[in-house]
């Protein structure tokens, strides 16, 4: 793993009990793009982040490995957040949590994949797992979340400018995760996000060149 744990002693226990029963789980489901990496990958992050931000580091990778259970359960996407802090409740109980601090996991986990920011540990959770969705992590996710869609418009291939969503192309969710980094809610996860928007950016306008060369067989000095 990239970045390392501050969490030691019983909390660092409890934390490997919770990775073996999370990783068990979400491999067994193979969600491909919200699978295990993408957990692990989160919870690098957002070690990061809870240091920047001074976040409880323990509850602060709880809350990340248990983000998306609740996508190994059937229901809509859009309430993967709540069945996933349904599904953390029965297990948050053996990690010797005060009250206060299980009400503010679960509030991180049922509100992440919202626009609601009202508590630090949610602001950084959510920061964390877009992240993931930027940088040649984010092109690799975009192309595998949508994997049964055309992967860009054969017309307008990457097309700028475009809206298009649910989307129709590959192409179509890479532009819109993009767009993640104008909802990003802390300095810290701005700064780590720049490289990776810009490499995206140099991705799209590679591809395009690329699509067009082959479509007319000129040289593009663009």
């Amino acid at each position: 793993m990239p970045s390392h744990s501050e969490v030691s002693g019983e909390r660092e226990a409890g934390l490997a009990q919770l990775e073996t029963w999370v990783r068990e789980l979400l491999e067994a489901n193979a969600k491909r793009a919200h699978g295990w990496l993408h957990t692990d990958r989160v919870r690098a992050n957002i070690r990061i982040l809870a240091r920047a931000e001074m976040v409880d580091p323990f509850l602060a990778e709880v809350a990340a490995l248990l983000h998306d259970v609740g996508r190994t359960q059937p229901g809509p996407e859009t309430e993967h957040g709540a069945r996933s802090a349904a599904i953390a409740g029965l297990h948050l109980k053996a990690l010797a949590l005060t009250s206060e601090e299980v009400e503010a996991v679960l509030h991180a986990i049922r509100w992440h994949n919202s626009l609601r920011d009202d508590t630090p540990l949610l602001r950084i959770l959510r920061d964390a797992d877009m992240l993931d969705g930027l940088g040649a992590i984010g092109i690799v996710r975009a192309f595998m979340s949508k994997s049964d869609l055309p992967p860009y418009d054969s017309v307008h291939p990457f097309q700028e400018g475009t809206n298009r969503w649910p989307p129709s192309y590959c192409s179509d969710q890479l532009q819109g995760q993009m767009e993640w980094y104008d909802r990003l809610n802390t300095e810290t996860a701005r700064l780590m996000a720049k490289k990776r928007i810009d490499f995206m950016s140099a991705f799209i306008t590679q591809a395009r060149d690329e699509i067009m060369l082959s479509a007319d067989g000129q040289i593009s000095n663009a």
